[in-house]
């Protein structure tokens, strides 16, 4: 927890957050739609492709499992599978490069899940193409049947962008956001994450603790929920929408979290009713500068830049 959360200065500031940010709706324009991509942990091919929609579909987010891992503040009592299958339940559409001994078993185990395999897009190679074995005549037969993305893409893997209009039909598959009203944030992963970035922007720096500890204040469904909030900032910072800094300050190393875009109070991801989160913000970094350890914080964050 961050020394200064429970800080006689810093706990007005605290609950006006918490007070301003707390709402029976939270208000969200259409969202950009989320691919999940899974490959090889060092895939060419996965990375190509990644290449190719970054430049050729701005506006579709796309994020990797392992990088999301690696950027989890603790992944102590989890396990890989566990985590990927969270995420792909975040995703609009999960794409796997079927190449490997691990994306073998990951298509089978993701093919278990009902909701995923609606969700999946299998992409493999050529070579497999009218083969009978297990992988053919069970995970991808399943696939085949049910998922909104069918049918599986089969292609020369080291060739991967001779398949990239097929792969981007199925990706123009994936429903128009609309704007929504959620009124629960614990029933809608991807708005909590996009609301996370937003109270991120307001308080930070901010660790995992001091997340937790606001939404337990202001969504505290969200807390009993599956929702892991360590999961969804390792997926903001792998999405480039949070940036993570180790910081050794009052003689602790924590990982702080700030905002990637400088205007991202300007520009929140869903609309507080007659809130200006700029003012919020202004008022907030006010109060953390008098506070000594928070400044030593800000004073290291503005080092390592």
């Amino acid at each position: 927890m961050a020394p200064w959360l429970e800080h006689p200065r810093y706990i007005p500031a605290r609950e006006r957050v918490i007070n301003a940010l707390r709402s029976a709706k939270y208000k969200f324009p259409s969202l950009s739609p989320v691919l999940f991509l899974c490959g090889g942990a060092t895939s060419p091919v996965r990375n190509t492709l990644r290449d190719y929609l970054r430049k050729h579909s701005p506006t579709l987010s796309l994020f990797y499992a392992e990088h999301v891992w690696d950027r989890s503040a603790s992944q102590a009592n989890r396990n890989l599978l566990e985590m990927e299958e969270e995420l792909a339940g975040f995703a609009d559409m999960v794409a796997i490069i079927v190449e490997s001994p691990g994306t073998f078993a990951e298509l089978g185990a993701f093919s278990l899940s009902e909701p995923l395999r609606k969700k999946l897009l299998p992409i493999v190679d050529t070579l497999y193409a009218n083969q009978s074995s297990f992988i053919s005549t069970g995970p991808l037969r399943w696939i085949d049947r049910e998922s909104d993305f069918k049918p599986t893409i089969y292609v020369q893997l080291s060739q991967i962008l001779k398949g990239v209009e097929e792969i981007e039909e199925r990706i123009k598959r994936i429903p128009k956001s609309r704007a929504v009203a959620i009124s629960d944030l614990s029933k809608s992963p991807k708005h909590l994450l996009f609301f996370l970035c937003d109270l991120t922007a307001v308080i930070y720096p901010a660790t995992i603790d001091i997340l937790q500890y606001y939404l337990s204040q202001i969504a505290p469904s969200t807390l009993s929920s599956k929702i892991n909030v360590e999961t969804l900032i390792g997926l903001a910072t792998a999405m480039n929408l949070l940036y993570a800094q180790n910081v050794l300050a009052n003689g602790r190393l924590e990982t702080y979290f700030s905002p990637t875009s400088p205007d991202a109070v300007q520009r929140p991801y869903h609309h507080p009713h007659d809130l200006d989160l700029s003012s919020q913000r202004a008022a907030h970094v006010s109060v953390l500068f008098r506070i000594p350890q928070a400044k030593a914080v800000f004073d290291e964050l503005r080092g390592s830049i």
